[in-house]
C-alpha cells in the first residue's frame, strides 16, 4: 500500500476493483487543517490504456460540476507517477449491498419505508444530474447507467450518496467505445441498455427500480446461474420474483416500482422527478421517515449479534433452493456447485488445448435433419395445431411485407420459407416479434456466423465445440462459460445471427412462404424477443442491389404516392430521418425512375431505392 497518493497521505485500502482502488486518505496543511478524502486510482495496468483513461478523466471532469447533497463530490482530479487519480468526498459509512449483507447477517429486515426514503434520495441525485449544465450554460446530458447497491453510499449519519458516475457519458462524448460492465452487473441494466439500443435518463429509472425491489425483497431481481440467463430476464423485463414475493411488498409502492420497471421506456415514469415525488408523497402518508430513521436502523443492524440459525433441537435450518439467489449468504444448490466444477473443468481442458476435435467447424452434419440453432441441437417433436395454413409466393408478395403483416396483426406461429437451391428457414414469431429463425444454411451456423463477425476464431470455435457438453450442448454458453465472449456481446450477436437470418431472405427473387399460425418452436433456443420493425428496416437498408435494380426495372415508369402516415409510424423502423426525407419526397407526381435519378452517387441513388421500396412494402406508400 502506498504511503502517498499525490499530496495526500494514504491511511488505508478500501477496496479494489477491476479498474481501480479505493483509498481512506488525508490532507494536511498549515495549522492543523486535516480533511479526510476518498482517493480513486486507476489499476496501473490500465494507466497505458488510453480509452479508459479518457474515461476515468471523463468521470472526473463530469462529476466535478455536480453540487448536490445526495452526490458523492469530487475535489480534485491529479496525476501520482502518471497514473490519474480522484479525490472525492469520503462518506463514513457503508453502501447498500453491505446493508442488505448485515440485515441477513442479523436476521433484520429492512423496512420498506426506509428503502423507500434511500430511493427517494437517489432519484433526488439523479434528477439533480440529468438537468446538470456546465459552466457554459449547456446541458451536460449525463445518465449514470451504473445504478446498484454497491454504487448507493450510507453515512452512519443516514446520509444517501450517489456515486461511480465511471460509465456515465455526457452528450458531449462522442467515443463510440462503450465502457465495459462488470460482470456481476448485468442483473442492475435496462432492457435498452442489453439490447444497444439508444438510451436516454429513463434507463437509469429502470435500475433505481431494481435497486428499491432488491431493498424491499432482500433477494436478486434478476438472478440466474447463467450470465445470458440473467440478460435475457432484463432484456424482458421479467419480473417473476417481485410478483412471487409480492406479499412483502407494501401494495401501493409495489404499484410504483413495477411502473418503473416496465420494459418500454414509454411505459416507465418519464423523468427521476416525477418518480420521487411519488415516493415522496407515499413515504409521507404512510411514516414519514427521515435520515435519522435511517441512522438508527444502520446503527442497531451493525451491533447486533449474528442471528442463530439452528432450531431449539439443534438441527441446522436449510436453505430453500430458491433463497440461493439471495443478496446475502453463499449459493447452497448441489446443482450450481456441480455446473461450476464442470464448467472449471471445461475452462481448463480449452487452455490445454485437449480434446480438439476433428473435422470441419460446426461438427457433424447430420442428413435430411435441419439441426441448426443456436445450440446446434435437433428439434423437439412439438404437435402441430390444425387449421388454416396461408401459402404465397415470395415474386407476387414479398417478404418484407409479409414479415410487415404478421407484426401489424401480431401474429403468433411459424413462417416457413423454400427458396433456391434447397434453402429452408423456419421463423417462430410471438405477438409478430421474432423468437428465433431456424436455417439451413452452413454460413448461418452461430459458430461460423460468429467467425465471420471476427468475434470468434476457428481454433477457438473447435476447441469450445470439444468441452460443449459441459454447458447443456449450448454453443453460446460455452463460449461465455470459457471467457471466449462477454454474456453481452454474446447475447447482442445472438440477436444478430438471428435477425441476419431473416433479413437475408428478403431479398430473396423467388420462393414460397407458408405461414402456420400457433406453431409452436420446437428448437431448445433462448427469445430474443427482437423488434419486428426495426429488424425490417435494418433488413431494408441492407436489401442486395440485384433485388432493388429488378424493382425499379419493374416499375420505373410508375408513379409514387405516399400514404396518410400516423405519427411514429416511420420512427418504428429505426432509420432516423432518413426514412422521412425520403418519405416527403413522395409527391405523386413523381415517378419511381425520374426519383432514382434526382441523386447522383450510386451509392445514394441505392439508398434511396431501398427506402422507398421499404415505403411501398409497408403501405406508407404505393405505386400508381
Amino acid at each position: 500500500m502506498p504511503k502517498n497518493i499525490g499530496r495526500y497521505q494514504i491511511l488505508d485500502r478500501l477496496a479494489v476493483g477491476g479498474m481501480a482502488e479505493l483509498f481512506k486518505a488525508t490532507l494536511t496543511g498549515d495549522h492543523g487543517f486535516e480533511k479526510l478524502v476518498a482517493i480513486k486510482k486507476i489499476l496501473p495496468h490500465l494507466a497505458t490504456d488510453k480509452s479508459f483513461v479518457e474515461m476515468f478523466i471523463d468521470e472526473a471532469r463530469i462529476t466535478a460540476q455536480l453540487d448536490h447533497r445526495h452526490i458523492v463530490q469530487v475535489f480534485e482530479l491529479g496525476n501520482d507517477a502518471d497514473t490519474p487519480y480522484i479525490a472525492m468526498q469520503f462518506v463514513d459509512g457503508l453502501d447498500v449491498l453491505a446493508l442488505l449483507r448485515e440485515c441477513a447477517r442479523a436476521q433484520i429486515r429492512l423496512p420498506a419505508e426506509l428503502c423507500a426514503l434511500i430511493a427517494r434520495d437517489v432519484l433526488d441525485a439523479l434528477d439533480y444530474a440529468h438537468n446538470a449544465v456546465g459552466n457554459d450554460g449547456r446541458a451536460l446530458g449525463i445518465i449514470h447507467r451504473d445504478i446498484s447497491p454497491g454504487n448507493v453510499l450510507l453515512s452512519w449519519r443516514g446520509d444517501v450518496k450517489l456515486t461511480d458516475f465511471g460509465i456515465a457519458r455526457a452528450a458531449e462524448r462522442r467515443h463510440k467505445t462503450e465502457a465495459g460492465t462488470l460482470k456481476g452487473k448485468y442483473g442492475y441494466m435496462s432492457p435498452e441498455q442489453v439490447s444497444g439500443s439508444e438510451i436516454d435518463t429513463r434507463s437509469d429509472l429502470f435500475s433505481v427500480g431494481i435497486l428499491l425491489a432488491e431493498m424491499v425483497m432482500a433477494r436478486r431481481l434478476f438472478t440466474s446461474t447463467n450470465d445470458l440467463d440473467i440478460l435475457l430476464m432484463v432484456r424482458d423485463a421479467r419480473l417473476d420474483r417481485l410478483h412471487k414475493y409480492a406479499s412483502e411488498f407494501p401494495i401501493e409502492l409495489r404499484v410504483l416500482t413495477v411502473r418503473a420497471l416496465q420494459r418500454r421506456p414509454e411505459d416507465r415514469w418519464q423523468s427521476a422527478a416525477q418518480f420521487r415525488d411519488a415516493l415522496d408523497e407515499w413515504i409521507r402518508r404512510t411514516s414519514g421517515v427521515q435520515s435519522r430513521d435511517l441512522a438508527a436502523l444502520i446503527g442497531q443492524v451493525i451491533n447486533s449479534p449474528t442471528a442463530d440459525l439452528e432450531t431449539q433441537s439443534g438441527a441446522v435450518v436449510t436453505v430453500p433452493a430458491d433463497e440461493g439467489s439471495a443478496l446475502s449468504g453463499p449459493l447452497t444448490r448441489m446443482s450450481i456447485a456441480r455446473a461450476e466444477a464442470e464448467a472449471a473443468a471445461a475452462r481448463a481442458a480449452y487452455i490445454a488445448g485437449e480434446a480438439i476435435p476433428d473435422g470441419e467447424i460446426g461438427g457433424e452434419r447430420s442428413s435430411g435433419t435441419i439441426t441448426v440453432g443456436e445450440d446446434d441441437l435437433l428439434a423437439e417433436q412439438v404437435d402441430v395445431p390444425s387449421g388454416p395454413r396461408e401459402v404465397g409466393d415470395l415474386r407476387e408478395t414479398p417478404l418484407l411485407r409479409v414479415v410487415y403483416r404478421l407484426a401489424k396483426t401480431k401474429g403468433t406461429g411459424m413462417l416457413a420459407l423454400e427458396g433456391r437451391a434447397g434453402v429452408l428457414k423456419e421463423a417462430y414469431l410471438v405477438d409478430g416479434q421474432p423468437q428465433f429463425v431456424n436455417s439451413n444454411v452452413e454460413s448461418e451456423r452461430l459458430g461460423n456466423f460468429l467467425i465471420g463477425q471476427g468475434a470468434l476464431t476457428p481454433q477457438s470455435l473447435q476447441r469450445a465445440l470439444s468441452v460443449m457438453h459441459h454447458f447443456g450442448g449450448r454453443l453460446a454458453d460455452t463460449l461465455v462459460g470459457l471467457d471466449i465472449l462477454d454474456p453481452l456481446e454474446a447475447y447482442r450477436m445472438l440477436a444478430k445471427q438471428v435477425a441476419a437470418k431473416l433479413m437475408e431472405a428478403f431479398s430473396w427473387p423467388k420462393g414460397r412462404y407458408t405461414w402456420t399460425p400457433r406453431h409452436p418452436n420446437p428448437w431448445k433456443a433462448r427469445s430474443l424477443h427482437l423488434d419486428a420493425f426495426r429488424v425490417i428496416g435494418a433488413g431494408a437498408a441492407q436489401l442486395a442491389e440485384a433485388t432493388i435494380e429488378e424493382w425499379l426495372a419493374a416499375n420505373t415508369k410508375t408513379f409514387v404516392v405516399a400514404e396518410p402516415t400516423p405519427d411514429g409510424e416511420l420512427a418504428q423502423f429505426g432509420l432516423g430521418d432518413a426514412l422521412l426525407r425520403v418519405y416527403s419526397l413522395l409527391d405523386g407526381r413523381t415517378r419511381l425512375g425520374e426519383l432514382a435519378g434526382k441523386v447522383r452517387s450510386p451509392e445514394a441513388r441505392l439508398n434511396l431505392l431501398r427506402l422507398t421500396y421499404l415505403l411501398v412494402q409497408t403501405e406508407s406508400a404505393r405505386l400508381s
